[in-house]
This record gives C-alpha cells, structure tokens and sequence, in this order.
C-alpha cells in the first residue's frame, strides 16, 4: 500500500467517525447546501380567544361519554379553526407565502426582491385578513346553537396580527422551508406582551419605516419589554371593540341555525388540509 494511498484510507476512517458522531445524514448536507440568508417581511396571524383544550382535557376524565364528548369538541373547534385559517391565508395568498400553522397561528413571509411599495401591499393584505376574518366570524354565529364548549367560544375569537422586516435564514428540507433567526425569533417574542387587547396589529420599527405613508395607519407608539431583546419600540393598532349580537333575531332563527349547525359540522375540515393546498 503507497504511502497517498494510506493516509487517503486513515482519512476515510477518520470522517465516517466523526460522521456517525454528529449523525451527518444525507439530509443535514442538503440542508446545509441551500442555507440562505435572506432580508424579507415576516407576519403572524394569531387567532386568539380560544381557552377549551383545559376543558376538553378535563371533559376525557368524566366518567361514561366523557372521552366520546370531548372528540366531539376537538373535531368543532378543529373546524372553526380550520375555516378561519383558511379565510385569513387567502387573504395573504399571492403576496405572502405560508411557511406553516402554528397552533391556531398562520406564519407568512416574503422576500424583498427590490418591488415598489412591498410593504403597502402587505398592509393591505393584513386588513383584507382582517375584514374577511370579521365577516367569516359573523357568517358563523349560526354554529352557536351548538352547545359544545368551543362553539360557544366561537364568538370570543380574534385576529392579532404582527408584521416584521428583517433578516432571516431560509433552511431548505426536502420540500419543506424552515425560517430560522433573530429575526424570526424576535417576532415570535412579540407574541409574548403585556398588551390588553384581543384585537390588534403589532408593528416594529423596521416594518413601518418601509411603508410610503405610515399617517394613513392610526398607529400608537408605545415599547414593550421582549424576552431576551429588552424594551423594543413599537407600532400598535388597536382594533378592539364591543361587537353586540342580535339576541333576539338569534333566538328567531334558533331551529334553523341548528340544522345549518348540523349540516357545516359534516365537512370535517382539519388544519393539514390547508398545508397540503398552500
């Protein structure tokens, strides 16, 4: 054996245990191929309001139909959830892209590829969500004469939006695109504040300066202490308000609004459904 010829097998020797240590799969080297970095918009949209998954956990310890009962309130709240989120990422689609569904949360991004008043589409994008969110939520007061725990939450539900520019890292797995970052994790953080309402858009710095008239939006300026980014000045739009449901005229249409209840529970709709189209 010559001496290149040596040292070439000690070599080989040498990387297949250090990848058996750090367990570098094929799939690590593609992922490490296409790292990019990339400077872009980022947007959370949060449904909030929703507080059953307590009661539904506790509704499966109940003696008899406790566990029969609370599947049944998982599969409604899966579908409300589902058809909101599905009214919210249409509202983005052409604009955005969705990278994934957290929970009841939908995660969009778009790279800043130089186009005029970027920015200014995506705030309007954002009150699109905003509008058809609020008229969803209105056309499904008919699911109320349900009374399951999270149909009759289903009036409680609200629309946070945060919007966000900056860096961020575009890991590609397969057919999958994972963001990573201090960006990313810095929007996530946003979610995590100390502001009372139900109903807002949360804007930093960054994104507002890219916008071409900012005046036009009803923005508070106010800062909020960011986990592990300190005080962080910020752009708050408050669309919180009292919204008042016609008693009476709901109890008009009680029967009706059952069987129509009966009928929209049949489709069954779940949140991979909407990863599998976007």
């Amino acid at each position: 054996m010559g001496i290149f010829t040596h040292h070439f097998f000690v070599l080989n020797i040498f990387v297949e245990q250090i990848a058996r240590v750090v367990r570098f799969t094929p799939v690590s080297i593609v992922t490490y191929r296409n790292f990019a970095l990339e400077n872009g918009y980022l947007v959370i949209a949060d449904i909030s309001g929703y507080t059953q998954f307590i009661k539904i956990h506790n509704m499966r310890k109940a003696p008899v139909f406790g566990k029969q009962i609370a599947e049944k309130w998982e599969s409604h709240a899966e579908h409300i959830i589902t058809e909101l989120l599905e009214t919210i990422i249409s509202a983005f689609d052409g604009t955005l892209t969705l990278n994934k569904l957290e929970g009841d949360a939908a995660f969009f991004f778009v790279n800043d590829d130089g186009s005029e008043h970027l920015a200014d589409r995506i705030v309007n994008c954002m009150q699109e969500a905003m509008d058809a969110f609020s008229k969803k939520a209105s056309e499904m007061l008919f699911i109320q004469s349900c009374p399951c725990d999270p149909c009759q939450q289903s009036k409680n539900l609200r629309l946070k939006i945060f919007a966000h520019r900056g860096e961020y890292q575009i890991k590609k797995i397969r057919h999958f695109e994972e963001l990573a970052g201090e960006s990313v994790i810095f929007l996530h953080r946003l979610m995590k504040n100390n502001i009372n309402s139900s109903e807002y858009w949360l804007l930093t710095d960054t994104f507002m300066e890219s916008l071409s008239d900012i005046s036009q939006l009803q923005v508070q300026a106010i800062d909020q202490s960011i986990e592990d980014f300190g005080t962080v000045n910020l752009g708050l739009i408050d669309f919180s308000q009292k919204k008042v449901d016609n008693i009476e005229e709901r109890r008009a249409k009680k029967v009706f609004d059952f069987l129509k209840m009966l009928n929209y529970f049949r489709a069954n709709k779940k949140r991979d459904e909407l990863i599998n189209r976007y």
